[in-house]
């Protein structure tokens, strides 16, 4: 077998070697995760039943529903104990949504590497074969082209690395952009006290408060699967890419949420906060750019030494 057919097929064993280490990872995070969302969840639906007494009614509503429940008089003047109560409602639906994201992604990842069987065994089985072929050719030009081979196909592993982490990026920006799209969809709202029924009103609710609330929690979970690509990259790569704490950017934002929008009548904080974020992760991928460009002129430097070694052969 030719050095250059080993090297197709180490790329292809190695690159399935890491993508089960990568998911067993993300596995074990994403189990780790859905203990801690499970906690959250049990502690809110805790609150929720301190701060209401009409305990069955609550818990069947929805943030939506609940909003408009609450809603009797002016926003502006709306209760500290009923800002907490909606605020609490906004964190326990996205906290119940997370769980379940969680759960699907656990099923999908043990399907994932169900497919891609064992490739440990295959890389031993593999090095024992180039080993001999190496040996029955014993020549130097042998051995410097196996090294280069292997130089050329971990850059190849770093490269995949970091395009799924680029790909995770850009995705996380498309949902964060929709997120600013519907909240800037009602940044010229001055006050509530549109409110008052009618058809204006049950538009409102179903196109902007819901609208937002889903394009967030949409944001939260791409953001979440980018911080598991750079975990990767900083496992496997030289580069350390600062992850930031975008697991809790959710409930960062809904603490200003309830007050952004009802208090103060528009949604100035809340635009800027998740704007902030698309920058963050903007600077992010500017970075993972940069450096895969490294990586890039790095294998072609080793394909040029590769092909200067036959060429002098």
């Amino acid at each position: 077998m030719m050095l250059s057919q080993y090297r197709v097929r180490l790329e292809n064993i190695k690159d399935r070697k890491r993508q089960k280490a990568k998911w067993e990872m993300h596995l074990n995070r994403i189990e780790e995760q859905l203990v801690i969302e499970q906690n959250k969840l049990s502690k809110l639906s805790e609150q929720l039943k301190r701060e209401s007494a009409d305990v069955q009614r609550l818990e069947g509503l929805s943030f939506t529903n609940l909003f408009y429940s609450v809603v009797g008089k002016k926003l502006e003047k709306m209760e500290k104990e009923q800002q907490e109560l909606l605020t609490a409602q906004l964190k326990y639906d996205e906290a119940r949504e997370t769980v379940n994201d969680l759960r699907e992604e656990t099923e999908t990842i043990r399907q994932e590497l169900h497919t891609l069987g064992q490739p440990e065994q295959e890389y031993k089985q593999f090095l024992k074969e180039k080993s001999k072929a190496i040996a029955d050719v014993n020549t130097e030009l042998s051995e410097k082209l196996a090294v280069l081979f292997d130089q050329e196909s971990e850059l190849s592993i770093q490269l995949n690395e970091y395009q799924e982490a680029i790909s995770a990026g850009k995705k996380a920006i498309h949902s964060i952009e929709e997120a600013i799209a519907s909240l800037g969809s009602a940044k010229d709202w001055s006050t509530w006290d549109m409110f008052g029924g009618g058809v204006l009103s049950t538009a409102i609710k179903h196109s902007r408060i819901d609208d937002a609330k889903g394009h967030i929690h949409t944001a939260q979970r791409d953001l979440r699967h980018f911080q598991e690509e750079l975990r990767d990259i900083n496992q496997f790569t030289n580069f350390n890419i600062d992850i930031g704490q975008f697991l809790s950017f959710a409930d960062y934002f809904f603490d200003g949420f309830i007050v952004d929008w009802m208090v103060h009548g528009k949604i100035k904080d809340s635009l800027e906060r998740i704007e902030q974020m698309g920058q963050d992760v903007k600077q992010l991928l500017h970075t993972l750019e940069h450096q895969k460009q490294q990586i890039e002129h790095e294998k072609e430097k080793v394909q040029v030494l590769r092909i200067n070694e036959i060429e002098r052969a």
